[in-house]
């Protein structure tokens, strides 16, 4: 058990010395590489030792928390590294420092000292505001009508979930509540070396209707000591709660309806591709038509909004979102995708698109579907 112990800390070892590269090429930062030490306690996160040239990182902060918390913490220690290397350790959490953590793309949770283990990463996470959880409840409320078999109350529901969303954020923007510090991100893990089509799609879609920004990247996992693909969603803490539940639903909305798919069609060995991208073309359909403005009422009252206020809200959060996107992902690439199209799955897969209606599904225990709140 002890030698298993000592390899997976070896693994873990080398894997942040090649973080630290990465870290250096995105942020054109030149540091040497240092030794990285794997360390037992708790209340230490990491610490920099400049007389051996070594960044000691806790255990179980590895062991306990997702690895770009523990980036975050040792970016927080390449910090100090450069002020050793760079200010002649004259600067320990100064000015200097500040710049230091800005230069390397540090959290603003993190770029600071004096705080306990606790409130570093509880600062990190973020909290819902209050009138947020409200909104929340809400919608979750909105979600469970959603499951009507009554189609027009299900897609007033949706209707109205969509439209508080909306208002909420014209709200909160009218009133120049745009705190850069407070904008998150949230790693959605595939546990794949390569994401799925449907996946880069519906990353599109969030980023169109739910004010979120989305990228894909690649992250480590330490329990298994291989790299995975992933989404990234960024936005303000109640963007994330929202934008993830509709990430999980529609993913596995899609799956199940590409299974019945196959099930019809036994003949069809291909064209899932086209059937998720016909899918999400319905689902953007039924979403465009709720921005549209409206004469009809639902269920408390008129859900319409101003087109433009809406369109000038999408682009106005989205360059909020800009500025943890480009201190997460400062050299961001984007890539081209393209496919055969396969008109009949494309077809019938729209269709099912435009049939499906965000709404609380059952909690699975595979899925891992649940409520808003108890995420």
């Amino acid at each position: 058990m002890q030698d298993k112990t000592k390899d997976i800390e070896v693994c873990w070892a080398k894997q942040l010395q090649k973080e630290h590269g990465r870290i250096c090429y995105q942020q054109s930062v030149s540091l040497p590489t240092p030794v990285v030490s794997i360390v037992a306690g708790k209340n230490r996160l990491g610490y920099w030792t400049s007389s051996n040239q070594t960044i000691s990182i806790s255990r179980h902060l590895i062991e306990n928390n997702p690895w770009e918390t523990v980036l975050e913490i040792f970016k927080h220690e390449m910090a100090h590294q450069y002020v050793s290397q760079y200010l002649d350790n004259a600067d320990c959490h100064g000015k200097g420092f500040n710049t230091a953590c800005d230069i390397l793309g540090v959290h603003p949770a993190f770029a600071k000292s004096g705080c306990h283990r606790e409130e570093h990463l509880a600062a990190f996470k973020g909290t819902l505001p209050e009138k947020a959880q409200t909104l929340l409840r809400r919608v979750e409320k909105l979600l469970a009508l959603g499951q009507s078999s009554v189609e027009s109350e299900a897609r007033a529901a949706s209707r109205k979930a969509n439209y508080l969303l909306n208002k909420y954020n014209l709200e909160r923007i009218a009133k120049d509540d745009t705190d850069s510090s407070d904008t998150r991100y949230l790693y959605l893990r595939t546990g794949k070396k390569r994401m799925e089509t449907i996946e880069k799609l519906i990353l599109s879609f969030l980023e169109e209707f739910y004010f979120v920004n989305c990228v894909t990247a690649t992250i480590y996992d330490a329990q298994t000591d291989e790299e995975y693909k992933a989404g990234v969603l960024i936005g303000k803490k109640e963007a994330l709660v929202v934008a993830e539940y509709v990430y999980r639903f529609l993913l596995n909305t899609s799956k199940s309806l590409w299974k019945d798919f196959r099930k019809k069609h036994a003949d069809q060995r291909t064209g899932k591709v086209a059937f998720d991208s016909g899918f999400m073309k319905g689902i953007r359909s039924n979403h465009e038509m709720m921005f549209k403005e409206q004469n009809d009422a639902a269920i408390n009252g008129d859900t319409s909004l101003p087109v433009a206020a809406v369109k000038a809200l999408r682009v106005k959060c989205r360059t909020e979102n800009n500025f943890e996107k480009k201190r997460l992902f400062p050299r961001l690439r984007k890539n081209r995708t393209s496919f055969r199209m396969d008109t009949n799955a494309f077809l019938q897969g729209m269709e099912q698109g435009k049939k499906t209606l965000i709404n609380r599904p059952v909690e699975h225990k595979k899925t891992g579907i649940t409520a808003l709140l108890n995420r």
